[in-house]
């Protein structure tokens, strides 16, 4: 427990920064006029500026950027709470209804602060007839519990925390989920299967892996929560992985629709969600997994000349010295990341910018490597180009009736579109 000096010193800390953060609020006020919305996070105590406090601020900011008009936005940094400040064009009594709406019905809304400001004068819910906000853990008035202290700071932060965490788990597996459903959706798409065409396979269709992705969600939570306590729990991956190429293999009757999907979130959720509570770049997420990874598969192919029996994988290894998605996972993604981000990009060159540079073994499994190496060069032709759907098109066909499907590139897609969706709540580079 701290001493009384060091309280009190926390206190007219926090007091002083507050006034630094009201006298920027009057100050943007006077230098935007109109209506005026400031966004802070609600965290009892201090430190204020948690890494949970740091999601909510980017979810919000997020949102408020869809939700709202914003003319103009600047960030306050402050040990009292860093706060956004958003200069809005839109009525203030409509703008603090929506505030109030998202401070109600988004699951981390209860915490987040959501202040609307018109001529010098603050949008009150009174004012609007609104109850006052309840409490964070026993839903009584706000203000009765923080007066009589039902609830200490220590719970009051670990709920916060606790929440925090439950919505990152569900927003990101629904995240892993679409990006696969959004994978499937894409077409054409060279052989590979889509939602509205088999491709060149005979033996799996979109109903297929629409079915192994309903199985797969579940896992991927699992994997994300590895990522809540990674030295106690990294040692389970490999199981894990194991049970979600179970629970694939039975929603599709033996049909292999996603063991390299599984290989590659199995392996990157975890760190992802480490990098979130940890706020490091999409850059620092990746080496740690690399680290990793690189140590779990490094015997992977030892002593193949031992073995009676060789999968394709294997003998790919022997053949060209090629370790497929693990190879790929245990160097970061060299595929995607040698382009990653390009906002110019659409999703059909997204997808071209993987094939045109992934050693995808599933074209060398149904192939072989001169196939592999002429279609990395076709689709790199079209890739060059200015994009033309029709030349992309018309390199799509041609692929699907020689029959290449390069699945190793579909599941890197759907991560690249995983990646789209949530790559925001990790630090900036």
């Amino acid at each position: 427990m701290p001493s009384d000096d060091v309280t009190r010193d926390i206190e007219s800390t926090l007091i002083a920064a507050r006034d630094e953060t009201d006298k920027a609020r009057r100050l943007a006020q006077k230098k935007w006029k109109g209506t005026l919305l400031v966004y802070k996070t609600n965290v009892p105590g201090a430190p204020k500026n948690t890494w949970y406090a740091t999601v909510h601020r980017k979810v919000f900011d997020r949102i408020i950027g869809e939700r709202f008009t914003v003319k103009q936005r600047t960030v306050h940094t402050s040990l009292a709470g860093d706060a956004i400040f958003y200069a809005i064009d839109q009525d203030a009594i409509a703008t603090k209804q929506e505030a109030i709406r998202l401070e109600t019905d988004h699951p981390l809304g209860r915490y987040a602060d959501l202040d609307v400001y018109v001529k010098k004068r603050r949008i009150t819910r009174e004012s609007l007839d609104i109850p006052p906000r309840s409490c964070f853990v026993c839903d009584q008035p706000a203000h009765a519990c923080a007066r009589a202290q039902t609830h200490s700071v220590s719970a009051l932060r670990a709920h916060v925390e606790n929440r925090t965490i439950e919505y990152l788990l569900e927003r990101l597996t629904t995240d892993a989920s679409r990006a696969l459903e959004e994978e499937l959706a894409l077409h054409p798409k060279f052989g590979l299967v889509t939602s509205r065409d088999p491709g060149c396979h005979t033996d799996m269709n979109a109903s297929h892996f629409e079915a192994a992705i309903i199985a797969l969600k579940p896992w991927f939570k699992t994997f994300l929560d590895v990522g809540n306590d990674l030295d106690n729990n990294l040692e389970k991956l490999r199981a894990f992985g194991k049970a979600t190429e179970k629970a694939m293999f039975e929603a599709t009757n033996g049909i292999n629709t996603h063991k390299g999907a599984i290989f590659i979130f199995g392996a990157f959720l975890p760190f992802f969600m480490d990098g979130i509570r940890r706020q490091r770049s999409l850059e620092d997420t990746l080496n740690t997994m690399k680290s990793w990874v690189q140590r779990a598969t490094k015997h992977d192919f030892d002593n193949l000349d031992k073995k009676a029996f060789l999968t394709a994988g294997e003998r790919i290894y022997l053949n060209y010295g090629l370790r497929g998605i693990r190879g790929e996972v245990a160097s970061g993604f060299p595929s995607v990341m040698a382009w990653y981000p390009n906002p110019t990009y659409n999703d059909y060159q997204k997808l071209c910018a993987i094939v045109s540079r992934l050693d995808d073994t599933t074209i060398i499994k149904r192939h072989n490597y001169t196939t592999l190496k002429e279609t990395k060069a076709e689709v790199r032709a079209v890739l060059d180009k200015a994009f033309d759907m029709h030349l992309y098109q018309t390199l799509s066909t041609r692929l699907k009736e020689k029959g290449v499907s390069p699945g190793g590139s579909a599941d890197l897609l759907a991560l690249v579109l995983f990646l789209d969706r949530a790559r925001f709540l990790l630090a900036d580079n």
